[in-house]
Order: C-alpha cells, then sequence, then structure tokens
C-alpha cells in the first residue's frame, strides 16, 4: 500500500513517522512532499493508494493540487489535514471526493480510524478488480497488459512478495469462508479468491514476505481439515500451483493449480501440489468411439452387473491415466449414465420407476473413487429392479447369438458367455438349443469355420492370423478343427477348387 504524505509543515512528516505504525496498517511505501506543486507533481508520478494532505501551502494549495489530480486513472483516497473548519473547504473537498477531513493539530487515533476505514474500502476494491480482468484465466488465456497491471497493483496494494495459487474445488465453502479459514491459520497469509463457481474457487495466496513449500502445504492441509475434506469422497480437495513472485506468472500458476487440483481428485490426500511429471491428457474421439460402443455391447447385448462394473471401473482408469480435470470426468461420467439409461430404455429393459441421475448429485463427490462407487450403485440399483426371468427371452438368446457372430476372436466358451449375459450356462444350453436348433458350442465352432474359410479364400492372410482372428490358441489346434470340419487342411483348402467358388 503506498501513501504520499503532503504538507509544508516538516515537523507533521516527523511526527507522523513516530507515532504511526505504517506496517501494521499494511503502508509499506511512503513519500514526502512539501508545497501543493510538488504534491500534486508526486502523485501523478508515483500513483499512490493514499494521500494525507494539507490545505494552505505555497505553490499551490490543497483543494488545487486535489482539482490536477482528478484526471488520474486511479484516484488516490485523501484524507485532509487544516487549520482551518471552514464551510468552503469542506464543500471543495467534498466536491472532489475526500474520504476524510480532519483538523489540526492531528488525533493519531482518529487518523489511524480514518486510514483503516479507507485501506479496508482500497482493498475491496482491489480484490473485485481481479475477478473480471482475470476471468479468462480459466479458459487458459494469456493475460493482456490490463490485467498485468490490474495484478500489480493488487499485489502492491496488499504487499504481496510472493504468492500462490490454489484451485480449491468438492463441496467448497463460499469465498469469504475460504479466506476467513486460511487467515485463522496464518494472520500473515494474504487470500485473494478471484474466481468462484458451484464447486469452489480459484485463490491468489500472497505473502508479504516469501512463502516455503512445506509452509504452504501445511496451510493447504490445516484448511482442508477444516472444510471436512481429508478422506472424504464429498470433500474439499486443493490444487496448489507452485510458488512465484512476479505477477506476470498467474497465468502459469493458475494452470499449475489445475492440474494439481485434477491429481488431486485421484487421490486419497485433500491437497496435492503440482509435478511436471503429471501433464493432462485429452479426451479423443477414439476414447469415445471406443467406450460408446463397449457401454451400448455389454447393456444391449447382455446386462451383466459384473461386466457393467468392471467397464467403468475400466473408464475411471482411464480418466486417472489421463488425469482429466474434475469437472471434465463430471460431464463423461454424467454421459455415460444417460448412455446406460438410453440404451436400457431402447430395450425395455429400464425399470419404470428409474427417474435418472441429476449432473449436481454427480458433482457432490469430490473424488474419482467417490464417483466410480456412486457409478457402481446405480448399477446395482438399476439391476436389482431389472427381473431375471424377463431378460431370459427369445431377445436375449438373439443377443447372444449375435455377440457369437461378432466376437469370434474372444473368448466364447459356454460358461464365459452366460456369466457376461448374466445366465445359467444350463439355461442358455437349453434356450439356445430350443431356439435355433442346434447346441450352443457347435454353433460358434461353425461360425468360426466358416469365417476361417472365407478368409482363407479371399485373402493371403497367414494361417498364423486367421487362428487368431477366429478364437484358436495356436496355428496347430486351428489346423487340425478346419481339417475335421471341412475334411481337408487350411492348405489344402486355400489351393482347391472352392477358392474360385
Amino acid at each position: 500500500m503506498k501513501l504520499l504524505i503532503a504538507d509544508d509543515q516538516q515537523s507533521l512528516h516527523t511526527f507522523l513517522d513516530k507515532v504511526m505504525k505504517w506496517e501494521e496498517l499494511g503502508i509499506t511505501e511512503i513519500k514526502h512532499a512539501y508545497d501543493g506543486k510538488e504534491a500534486a507533481e508526486l502523485a501523478e508520478e508515483y500513483l499512490p493508494d493514499l494521500m494525507i494532505i494539507d490545505i494552505q501551502m505555497p505553490y499551490m494549495n490543497g483543494i488545487q493540487a486535489l482539482t490536477r489530480l482528478q484526471s488520474l486513472p486511479r484516484k488516490p483516497k485523501t484524507v485532509i489535514l487544516s487549520s482551518y473548519d471552514e464551510f468552503e473547504y469542506a464543500r471543495d473537498a467534498l466536491r472532489l471526493s475526500v474520504a476524510q477531513y480532519l483538523l489540526k493539530p492531528v488525533d493519531s487515533a482518529a487518523l489511524e480510524e480514518a486510514l483503516r476505514e479507507l485501506i479496508g474500502e482500497i482493498r475491496e476494491e482491489r480484490e473485485k478488480s481481479l475477478e473480471p480482468v482475470l476471468a479468462g484465466l480459466q479458459q487458459g488465456e494469456s493475460m493482456q497488459p490490463e490485467a498485468l497491471a490490474a495484478v500489480q497493483a493488487a499485489f502492491r496494494t496488499f504487499g504481496i512478495r510472493s504468492y500462490s495459487v490454489l484451485t480449491v474445488s468438492g463441496i467448497a465453502p463460499e469465498a469469504a469462508a475460504v479466506k476467513e479459514t486460511i487467515n485463522r491459520h496464518s494472520p500473515h497469509a494474504i487470500p485473494l479468491p478471484f474466481h468462484t463457481h458451484a464447486q469452489g474457487c480459484t485463490v491468489i495466496l500472497g505473502n508479504g514476505g516469501s512463502w516455503r513449500q512445506e509452509e504452504l502445504m501445511q496451510l493447504c492441509r490445516q484448511a482442508a481439515e477444516s472444510f471436512g475434506g481429508l478422506g472424504a469422497d464429498a470433500g474439499v480437495r486443493i490444487g496448489v500451483g507452485g510458488i512465484g513472485d512476479a505477477p506476470a506468472l498467474l497465468p502459469e500458476l493458475v494452470l499449475h493449480s489445475r492440474q494439481a487440483a485434477a491429481s488431486a481428485f485421484y487421490s486419497e490426500a485433500a491437497v496435492h501440489a503440482y509435478s511436471e511429471k503429471e501433464t493432462p491428457g485429452q479426451w479423443t474421439a477414439a476414447h469415445y468411439r471406443k467406450f460408446d460402443q463397449a457401454f451400448e455391447e455389454k447393456i444391449d447385448l447382455s446386462f451383466s452387473r459384473e461386466a457393467l462394473k468392471e467397464l467403468v471401473s475400466g473408464l475411471f482408469r482411464e480418466f486417472a491415466g489421463l488425469r482429466l480435470s474434475p469437472f471434465r470426468v463430471y460431464e463423461l461420467a454424467g454421459h455415460y449414465m444417460i448412455l446406460t439409461e438410453q440404451t436400457l430404455k431402447r430395450s425395455n429393459r429400464l425399470p419404470a420407476e428409474y427417474a435418472g441421475v441429476p449432473l449436481d448429485r454427480l458433482r457432490s463427490y469430490g473424488t474419482a473413487d467417490g464417483l466410480e462407487r456412486f457409478f457402481h450403485s446405480i448399477i446395482d440399483e438399476i439391476a436389482d429392479d431389472t427381473s431375471p426371468a424377463a431378460a431370459m427371452t427369445e431377445e436375449t438368446i438373439g443377443r447372444i447369438k449375435r455377440y457369437a457372430e461378432l466376437h469370434l476372436a474372444e473368448d466364447l466358451s459356454l460358461q464365459t458367455v452366460a456369466a457376461a449375459f448374466g445366465i445359467d450356462k444350463y439355461q442358455l444350453s437349453r434356450l439356445f438349443k430350443q431356439q435355433y436348433g442346434i447346441n450352443y458350442w457347435p454353433f460358434v465352432t461353425e461360425v468360426r469355420m466358416k469365417k476361417a474359410a472365407e478368409l482363407l479364400a479371399g485373402t493371403a492372410l497367414k494361417n498364423s492370423a486367421i487362428a487368431e482372428m477366429t478364437g484358436f490358441v495356436d496355428e496347430s489346434h486351428f489346423s487340425k478343427a478346419f481339417k475335421k470340419f471341412y475334411g481337408a487342411s487350411p492348405k489344402e483348402y486355400r489351393a482347391g477348387p472352392q477358392r474360385n467358388q
């Protein structure tokens, strides 16, 4: 916080420097002027936050100096000291937005009270100025010159010499509570929340000296404990973006804090510091294709509680591997819950009373593990309300048949497929024979042999590749099974007249 004192009496400057505790008030820089002209020129150059000015001074009185300063982009909050208790001076002072008008001789207690009030107003104004100016940093934008100037002004106002950036997420308290909690654990800390959202806020955590990493982490852990966050699914997670001293580093520290918050989302610890090793990835079109298809297959071709849970666990392993941000994970989890609901509805297997899951409920889970367990509970809820008897229909056996035809390279044993579709293997065998007039395993063998014959006749693929594509453990096993089925080895079949057929 910068202060300019303008008075033509040297004794006043000396008196104020002796009796006023500037540092306790947060005033770190002080300049002195001894006439009105010097005061105006110094204020234009120095741009003080606060000014104490006498009215009667040589060359230019206090009112004239203040009039000249009205064109400044940021006018200082001003206290007038005067020996003249006259209406005209008070009226002019009010016109020039002077905050306080005190009579000489100076009452140091009254001056301190006036300055504290003005300093509070300045801090509030500087803090509010950060949010709209720096909102773009949340979208990864670079900091424009006007934004940098605002940050520099705020840092000067609050006396910040080093700082970090915290991304607070989860069921987080409001910004005011975040500030109060941090200050309760560390009175010298200077928290400036500048971006708030439904699930938390971003905080510049300043220090009038130098932050030490362990001191910073300990403070964040204490704050998280106060929010009830440690070890709780729905708790607060804090990402710490490193320590800087230059305002220009702010965009980088904001990005690092967001990445650290994403890592905390996948961690048992509530507080996580940024690490260069944890670079976030992207959820690509290939990821959508892979998991959309997998969800539709698991649900449309079958509805096995355990198989679908394993797919969900695989989905969350992918999230963790990519270190996706919590907000992206909530969005994707919502997408796959909706996809599950729509696919079940399409096959008439969604319980009539199922009302879906609002996205706000997903965001109440502050960890990836907690959100995954909630997804599993939804699967259990749907599975418990789905009648096993209703699932064992002709449509179910038809889906099993289509599944076998589409997944020749996979394990299609009776036991594995029955488990995947959530029915008894003996029931599967009986219903399959009843519906298609052939036992399940001979059907699988026939489909595999026909596919192998098609590949032998129509491609130049090696026998080993064809064996793998049609679900055989090795080329030798494939050759024996093929000869038994067709009466000719794969080599003979490929060379025979059937190739042209």
